[in-house]
Order: structure tokens, then sequence, then C-alpha cells
């Protein structure tokens, strides 16, 4: 019976654990050349979610760098609708933004790359793979991501992204 509630204690959900930023992915690349890597989180103060609309899917990311604790001075937020009509998803919108040092670095569609080896549904997950590309600028900058001028992010990522639960938002698309 003891071993019976102590299995049953570790199956259900603490709320204080629940709310705890938990690790869903990663990313790993070069920022301007120099070798980085951050973990993509979801929970508590981490936007990570995905949505199907009209277009295809709508995912959003919320990473930190590894080595530094999860804070907004440092996060880096990417969010995008992929068409998911076509046999090779593609990118329709993008934006993402990088913290560091003080300074927010965005981009937006045309500065961003996003070659998605995998895009699949499995229940409520999103399993994602793939490689980005984005050139990052300070302010209303504008860049392309061939841009000699900007900051370059290029990462492989992958995460399993859970389904937002906004059923409102769902059922009014």
């Amino acid at each position: 019976m003891r071993h019976a509630l102590t299995a049953l204690a570790f199956a259900l959900p603490l709320p204080a654990l629940a709310q705890d930023p938990a690790t869903v992915g990663a990313m790993s690349g070069t920022l301007d050349g120099i070798q980085v890597s951050y973990v993509i989180a979801d929970g508590e103060g981490a936007d990570t979610s995905w949505q199907e609309t009209d277009e295809g899917i709508a995912v959003s990311l919320t990473a930190y760098p590894s080595d530094s604790p999860m804070d907004d001075a440092n996060e880096v937020t990417f969010t995008f609708i992929a068409d998911t009509a076509s046999r090779n998803p593609e990118l329709l919108r993008g934006e993402m933004a990088l913290n560091r040092d003080g300074e927010t670095l965005t981009a937006t569609d045309e500065a961003i790359n996003l070659d998605l080896d995998n895009l699949e549904v499995s229940g409520d997950s999103l399993v994602l793979t793939g490689n980005i590309r984005a050139t990052l600028s300070a302010g209303e900058e504008d860049v392309t991501v061939v841009a000699e001028e900007g900051t370059t992010l290029s990462a492989d990522l992958q995460a399993t992204i859970l389904r937002t639960d906004d059923s409102d938002s769902a059922s009014g698309s």
C-alpha cells in the first residue's frame, strides 16, 4: 500500500513544479561567429506554445542561453507562422527578438530564413526540427537575412511544444 501511495504522489502534478520553466528544446549555433547554445523553455515567464490557424501553424518560442539564468535580460523570442499545406513547411511570417547587454535586437520576415526539417503534430504536441538564420538589428533598421550589417544568429533548433490551451482562439479563427 505504501508503495502505491508513493507512486501516486510522484504521478500527481505539483503546482509549484508545474509553474517553473521547463526545458522543451534547444538551439545551438553561432551569434556573429561565436558559438552559442540556448534552451527553449516553457512555463511561467516563458511564452512557448503552438496552435493551428487558418494559414498553418503559429509557433512561439522563448529561449535562454544555456549557461545563464532564465531572465528577460538575455532571452530570445521567436514567433512564426508556418504554411503546412505543402510537403515542405515554410515560413509565412516571423519575428525574432534577442536581448543582450541591455539592448534588444530584432528581425522580421525578410531578415529570417527558417528551414524546417520536421514539423509534426502528435496529439497536443508539436515536434519541430530545423535551422534558423536571422539578421538582427537595433531599432527600426531594415535589413535582410543576407545583409552585411546587423547581428547574425545561425542555429539548429529542435523542440517538442505543447499546444496552446485556448479553445476560444482556436474556435474563433
